[in-house]
């Protein structure tokens, strides 16, 4: 279904919400290439310059940069490739061959408009009126943002958010040293403040559970370290980091990942927080709204929840199931391990480069 001259003309931010509302409804489709991995059949032996630009420190930085680039170098060098591959937050000060731009919008005569590419996680709303001047744009997020892409643009991908091999490696260790049925008696919840949002809502269902059960909650996000009760449920808070996350996920028995309540924040949302748990070790129930964590839930045998009343009954099921419990951390974390590797995610790279630079 192709925009009407009236959507065209308003800000992109109310164009980004429009398209959105009109794709879940299933009025909008668009079509999107899943990134290959395999090796391409010619490589491109130039000596490219390739730089990724992450104009602000958002952790997707992390995620989809900085974790990335070494293991493409390493890719590219392995096979003889004399590329040179830098990345952040200034853009180049001579032209380079290929632009990758983390949720930002460059000036021009940096690169050509048909070798700047966008990578877009989330925020989407910032760039949505000016899509055009990509010649390529990525969703790294969720299938479900790649087709709205593909609907308002002619050359969108699509690749999974994946893990280091050092973060999977923690986690196998930790697997090794505890399973989750044998750790201390606490739920994890991690995210940013605004992901909150999602907390919130199941405070009574915690409540409940605690009456039950002798749990701790622990909350690792960017607010004070503080105690607190909910009720019968004891409430640690502790300062967000990636060492604090990988040192709770492996004392922690079970984690939760409910999303926020909007579209944005759901429907085009991916299993991101969900497997960084499993990779770490440490399983988690995830949000039923969002169809990569029912996917990957599925894949590991973990139920997925959205009502209080299945968030509670998976909560009492896993609880109560030790040996299921481990059985699902072990099958979620080869499954990160198998599939949503940075490994993975630098080979799709390197076909990208030696296979679209004729367009």
């Amino acid at each position: 279904m192709a925009r009407s001259w009236f959507a065209r003309l308003l800000p992109g931010a109310i164009q980004f919400h429009l398209d959105l509302a009109e794709h879940c409804a299933g009025r909008l489709t668009g079509s999107f290439t899943q990134m290959p991995e395999e090796k391409p059949s010619a490589l491109d032996c130039r000596p490219l310059r390739i730089h990724f630009w992450t104009p602000h420190p958002w952790y997707s930085a992390v995620i989809h940069v900085d974790r990335v680039v070494p293991q493409l170098r390493e890719q590219a060098a392995a096979l003889g490739l004399p590329w040179q591959i830098t990345f952040g937050d200034r853009l180049p000060e001579t032209p380079v061959d290929w632009l990758l731009c983390l949720k930002g919008v460059p000036p021009a005569g940096v690169c050509p408009v048909e070798r700047t590419v966008l990578l877009l996680p989330d925020d989407a709303d910032r760039v949505w009126g000016r899509l055009q001047r990509f010649g390529h744009v990525v969703s790294v997020t969720s299938e479900a943002l790649a087709s709205l892409l593909g609907a308002v643009h002619p050359h969108a991908w699509f690749m999974d958010e994946t893990e280091s091999p050092e973060w999977i490696e923690g986690g196998r260790r930790t697997l090794e040293r505890a399973a989750p049925s044998n750790r201390q008696p606490l739920l994890l919840w991690h995210g940013t403040r605004e992901s909150m949002l999602g907390l919130q809502p199941l405070r009574p269902v915690l409540e409940t559970f605690a009456r039950e059960t002798a749990v701790e909650l622990v909350v690792l996000t960017g607010k004070e370290e503080k105690a607190e009760r909910w009720g019968d449920l004891r409430v640690r808070h502790t300062a967000w980091s990636p060492e604090n996350l990988a040192a709770l996920a492996s004392q922690a028995r079970l984690s939760i990942a409910p999303a926020r309540p909007t579209l944005a924040d759901s429907y085009l949302k991916n299993a991101g927080r969900l497997r960084r748990l499993f990779g770490a070790g440490c399983p988690a129930i995830g949000d039923a709204r969002v169809a990569d964590v029912v996917k990957f839930s599925e894949g590991c045998g973990m139920p997925v929840a959205q009502t209080p009343d299945e968030w509670l009954a998976a909560l009492r099921q896993l609880w109560r199931e030790p040996a299921r419990l481990d059985e699902i951390a072990r099958r979620g974390h080869a499954l990160v391990s198998e599939r949503y590797s940075t490994v993975h995610t630098a080979a799709q790279w390197l076909w990208f480069f030696c296979t679209q630079g004729g367009r």
